[in-house]
């Protein structure tokens, strides 16, 4: 499970607008918070010039998402104008309710909004995995947190830009059970429910996700096809033949 299919796009994001009413095709079963400990955040940093806190520059936050700061008016006009912190704005007040463990319904949006940007990609993948290895499931992991991959833009939450990425696997219950939950034997807490999605879906329209985050967020679902069957089986036939045992991964701040 080392070898990777590179795929992008240069088009752009798909969601103009990470709130933006995309098509919820995901029907979510389960939600676990396993609460990894995250390393020392780094000091805040001018979002617009890239400038620390110190005893001569003072940073004052967006009065909006009170997350961005600015050393200067300049910087916040300048950053707004460009359209990054426009578009962004909403995702960064988004992001400071992520954290709180009553936020289910959020955290499902935004697993929406990932699905939605990947799945013309992950689904003939999908597809075209099961021909070979009959029924399974996507595994989609990130060593971004949830809060991370939650953005608009590539900045976090301290002004730092970061590379947000999703390799995708596509697993039998038996690799699950001999190759992945021996290195990780939390992601066995899931097995029932996973079992029971991947014993029940319908191939020739449907596909089961596990999502799982640096954080320790990790949920399972079940998602319709997009695009249709037909379609995801020629797709994948076209783009992932030449690796047919390889993962998927993709850069989202290339799509």
């Amino acid at each position: 499970m080392t070898s990777n299919n590179q795929s992008s796009s240069s088009n752009g994001p798909v969601l103009q607008n990470p709130l933006s009413n995309a098509p919820s095709t995901v029907e979510w079963m389960q939600h676990l918070e396993l609460g990894y400990a995250e390393p020392p955040r780094p000091p805040t940093i001018c979002f617009g010039c890239g400038k620390q806190s110190s005893e001569t520059i003072k940073l004052s936050r967006c009065g909006k998402c009170s997350v961005a700061a600015y050393c200067s008016r300049d910087c916040q006009v300048q950053d707004w104008k460009t359209g990054n912190h426009k578009l962004a704005c909403p995702s960064y007040r988004r992001a400071l309710t992520i954290r709180s463990p009553y936020c289910e319904d959020v955290h499902a949006t935004i697993r929406n909004e990932l699905f939605a940007r990947a799945r013309f990609y992950a689904c003939p993948y999908a597809v075209f995995r099961t021909t070979d290895l009959g029924r399974g499931f996507l595994f989609l992991q990130s060593d971004q947190t949830l809060q991370n991959m939650s953005l608009y833009t590539c900045k976090d939450i301290t002004g730092r830009t970061i590379t947000r990425s999703v390799l995708i696997h596509f697993l039998t219950l038996g690799e699950f059970d001999s190759e992945v939950c021996k290195e990780d034997f939390e992601l066995a807490l899931v097995r029932t429910k996973l079992k029971e999605l991947v014993d029940g879906y319908d191939k020739e329209k449907e596909v089961v996700l596990l999502f799982k985050f640096r954080c320790g967020h990790m949920s399972l679902g079940k998602a319709m096809l997009v695009p249709d069957y037909k379609i995801c089986k020629k797709l994948g036939q076209d783009y992932y033949a030449e690796n047919p045992t390889g993962a998927l991964q993709l850069n989202l701040d290339e799509m």
